[in-house]
């Protein structure tokens, strides 16, 4: 991966022809399934704007517009597991249909170990456990793969901790 806009790292070798064997291997092993590069582009946070490490304890504001895409979708993962973070809620992600946006089309959603009021993903099953979010852009059109991985990417906030 190779850090591009704020908190985000980008990859274009997960679906990808180009991957070698330890990168294939990698996503095999560390996380869920990557879809071909055609189909599908990723970037993941795994700190905030400001460079501190996402932890569980901590309330974030994840900020962003409207992607020229298909469709987008935001997850949290445990950085350890590399799985959905068990909660009450049975809630690990939020997509560009269900969020909730405002007159200009720009989204919000918090991050936190506490219920919020909007849209909200549970961070925590126990103190200080790390996590890291990940966006999937979806069949993104010609003119935003002409520019990968310089897009315009959601802001990661820490709100408190």
């Amino acid at each position: 991966f190779e850090r591009v806009e704020g908190p985000w790292l980008y990859s274009d070798k997960i679906g990808a022809a180009a991957a070698s064997d330890v990168e294939r291997a990698r996503v095999a092993i560390g996380g869920p399934l990557g879809l071909s590069a055609k189909e599908a582009v990723y970037f993941v946070a795994t700190e905030d704007d400001a460079g501190a490490p996402l932890q569980s304890q901590c309330t974030y504001r994840v900020r962003g517009g409207s992607m020229d895409t298909r469709w987008w979708s935001l997850t949290l993962y445990d950085s350890i597991t590399q799985h959905y973070v068990p909660n009450t809620e049975n809630r690990s992600s939020w997509n560009s249909v269900s969020v909730p946006r405002d007159e200009n089309e720009t989204w919000e959603i918090l991050v936190g170990p506490t219920p919020q009021d909007g849209a909200w993903l549970p961070s925590q099953t126990a103190p200080d456990k790390s996590f890291e979010l990940m966006l999937r852009v979806y069949n993104p059109s010609d003119a935003m793969r002409a520019i990968l991985p310089n897009i315009d990417l959601p802001t990661v906030e820490r709100v408190s901790c």
